[in-house]
Formats: structure tokens, C-alpha cells, sequence
């Protein structure tokens, strides 16, 4: 049996440990969160290889909660299916929101990421080169204390001649 004294000591320790996680998992910031959203906004070059890339959300949500971290393009309903069911009881909400998209022309660009303490009301799809980047839209500073992270789930339209070829997500 552990005297008063050490069982204190243990219960401070793990009380430590279990907040320092905590505080990490809150702490850590998509590279693009810090973004002001005048670096997100703008058109395409003529050259199709830089700038904001998206014609908006078929679907978004931030929310505490976890979430797989996924990024991929989706081209076809089958492949908008398979991304939607990562997210149980989010998957028919997201069919449904991106199930009119005409893949002719189209394409959609599936992001889930954790955000940390930051609330993301919106996101923007850019391009550089070959690589995409999420960026945040404007939202307010986090809290100083975070006891859950955030995540959010995005699919944006692209027009398919805006998107890389094999498309390096950041």
C-alpha cells in the first residue's frame, strides 16, 4: 500500500503528464493557422500552378471530437463515399452536401486535420506547385487553457485543369 506522501506524489505526477499532453495536442497549430486571410485569398495564376485553388465548400465543420487525418482528391461518388465514412455519423451529411458534384469537370479535395485550440469558422484550398495547403479563415485567438482540440472535416470543389497531377499535401 502506498503511504499519503507517495501517492500524492504519483497523483501530481500523472495529473503533470495528463496536462502536458493535453496542453501539446492544443498547442499544435496547422502551419496555416497562424496565416492572416488576405494570404489566403486571390485567384489562380494563368499558369494554374499558385494561389487559391477551390470554388468553395461542398462541405466543412470544426469541432472538438477526434477525427482521422486525411487529405485526398476525390474524383468519382464511390471515392466521395469511402472519404465520408471515416466519419460515422458525419458521412451522410457530407454525401449529401458533395453528392450533386459533376466529376466530369470536377474534382473534390477531402481534408480532416486537427487544429488545435483554434476554431476554424472556414478554410481555403491553395496551390503551389504541385503542393496543397489548407488555410485557415479568419478566426479568433485560441483560449489560454484547451481541453479538448479541435478538428475540422472540409471537401472543396476544384475545377479539375486547377489541381496538380499528383497534388503533395502540406
Amino acid at each position: 500500500m502506498l503511504t499519503g506522501s507517495l501517492r500524492r506524489a504519483v497523483s501530481a505526477s500523472l495529473l503533470a503528464a495528463s496536462l502536458i499532453t493535453l496542453s501539446g495536442a492544443c498547442g499544435q497549430q496547422h502551419p496555416a493557422a497562424g496565416a492572416h486571410p488576405s494570404q489566403s485569398a486571390g485567384g489562380v495564376s494563368p499558369s494554374r500552378s499558385a494561389g487559391r485553388i477551390d470554388t468553395g465548400a461542398a462541405y466543412f465543420t470544426s469541432a472538438s471530437g477526434g477525427v482521422p487525418e486525411i487529405h485526398t482528391v476525390l474524383r468519382t461518388t464511390a471515392e466521395l463515399d469511402a472519404f465520408a465514412h471515416h466519419f460515422g455519423k458525419r458521412a451522410d451529411a457530407i454525401t449529401a452536401k458533395a453528392r450533386d458534384t459533376d466529376f466530369s469537370r470536377t474534382a473534390l479535395v477531402g481534408w480532416s486535420t486537427t487544429t488545435g485550440c483554434a476554431q476554424w469558422p472556414s478554410a481555403t484550398l491553395r496551390r503551389s506547385g504541385e503542393r496543397l495547403t489548407l488555410i485557415a479563415g479568419r478566426h479568433p485567438a485560441p483560449p489560454p487553457e484547451c481541453f479538448a482540440p479541435f478538428h475540422i472535416i472540409a471537401v472543396f470543389v476544384v475545377p479539375k485543369e486547377r489541381l496538380p497531377s499528383e497534388p503533395v499535401f502540406s
